[in-house]
């Protein structure tokens, strides 16, 4: 299984797992992805560790019947909605006597940068360099090789709920999965979906889940606000139940297979025959379906517009872009969601087949920022050893993780692994 990378995202609604591999060009591929419901998680918390469990573990199943393998070990994501970003910055000396910055010295320098004031509820689980400062050169992203004299870094650290995080884990562990590290989930979101010159630009996320709707505001390559609403696509499930006099399941399959917005002026009467409870069957009124769904969404992304708006960097947000399985897998959300927002809207889906869909992408993003990780280690050592066959790496994928070894982390994961560490 050490050629696989196998992600497993643990949503409200759903539970994801997705397998990737690098291929000989050092592409990364998903070989297999799958779902299933969950009902031990609200609002990004785990409730029910034990039904978590058993959600994870019909997924891992489904996934290695797929892929013909036996699964003991994944990544996580870990939810941005129930983390906290706080600004830190980090000083140390170059320790070697040439003066060139090396991997021991990036990782003190990350390590000074985590030493801040936390409550005592509170974990830091990991940390997002924004830039290396070299004796007083900025803007520098990757310091290893680079002399100086004096290396400091300013980071966003991350900080979650104990009690979170570790019902988290318990929930993989007791599904018979080692947790081999987490992946912070707006990062994964953006590796999936985003390309570097939106990031750049100034982009917005918006992850609407099954009952909560979290909000990444990227600008100038780095996350700049979390906003979290308590509200998602169940709401809209709710109101059609409710409206219909139906049960829950039967108003998950209409909002699915029937929802839509920006209809209501040209829908004629029609009339649509769907299965209830006891195999009874009831006739809905096609235009009074699409008047709840389009009713509930305005009220939802007028709230995110609201949210929005109160970014201090709301007027250089050049593009929205919407994921999740909440609201995104609705016919004409896009041009609804443009003329509400006055910006440009799309919907943000990975660009791998069998996984094109808004719901798989926080999976595929685990596994695509664990492979940049491996990918970026990978490169520089056949750089370092480029007389060597190169072959033999590309077969064995085994890499020598000396602190002398100049390679760029590219991953988060990779920042971050050191969590584990210290929290056990």
């Amino acid at each position: 299984m050490n050629d696989y990378i196998i992600g497993i995202d643990i949503g409200s609604s759903n539970i994801c797992a997705a397998a990737g591999k690098l291929d000989k060009y050092g592409k990364m591929q998903i070989i297999g992805i799958t779902s299933s419901k969950c009902n031990g998680v609200k609002k990004g918390v785990v409730i029910d560790i034990d039904s978590t469990s058993e959600s994870i573990r019909k997924c891992i199943r489904q996934l290695e019947k797929m892929i013909d393998i036996n699964i003991q070990e994944a990544y996580i994501a870990l939810p941005g909605g129930l983390s906290e970003l706080i600004k830190s910055r980090g000083v140390v000396a170059v320790a070697s006597e040439d003066g060139e910055v090396k991997q021991s010295d990036v990782k003190r320098v990350l390590k000074a940068a985590k030493i801040i004031t936390i409550p005592n509820d509170k974990e830091i689980i990991g940390i997002i360099p924004e830039e290396y400062i070299i004796d007083g050169y900025d803007k520098i992203k990757d310091p290893i090789g680079m002399s100086g004299i004096r290396l400091e870094v300013d980071a966003q650290v991350i900080l979650a709920q104990s009690t979170v995080v570790n019902n988290f884990l318990k929930s993989v562990n007791n599904s018979g999965i080692k947790v081999l590290g987490l992946v912070f989930e707006p990062t994964a979101i953006a590796q999936a979906v985003l390309k570097e010159e939106e990031i750049q630009r100034g982009v917005v996320l918006v992850d609407m889940g099954s009952d909560s709707t979290n909000i990444y505001n990227y600008e100038g390559g780095k996350l700049n606000n979390i906003s979290t609403i308590s509200l998602g696509g169940n709401t809209i499930t709710n109101d059609i139940s409710v409206c219909l006099k139906i049960p829950l399941s039967s108003a998950e399959k209409l909002k699915k297979k029937y929802g839509s917005v920006g209809l209501l002026s040209k829908t004629k009467p029609l009339k649509i025959e769907i299965n209830t409870d006891y195999n009874n069957k009831k006739k809905i009124d096609y235009n009074i379906l699409l008047q709840i769904i389009e009713a509930r969404v305005d009220e939802l992304l007028s709230m995110v517009d609201k949210k929005l708006k109160s970014f201090n960097n709301y007027e250089n947000i050049s593009e929205i872009v919407m994921v999740g399985g909440g609201i995104s897998e609705i016919k004409g959300i896009e041009e609804f969601s443009e003329n509400l927002f006055n910006k440009t809207v799309r919907v943000g889906v990975p660009n791998y087949i069998g996984a094109s869909s808004p719901m798989y992408v926080t999976v595929v993003g685990i596994v695509k920022d664990i492979s940049s990780s491996i990918k970026g280690k990978y490169e520089k050592k056949v750089n370092e050893y480029e007389d060597k066959d190169i072959n033999k790496y590309e077969k064995t994928g085994k890499v020598n993780d000396s602190e002398d070894i100049k390679y760029k982390n590219t991953g988060v994961v990779s920042k971050i692994k050191e969590f584990f560490t210290d929290f056990f």
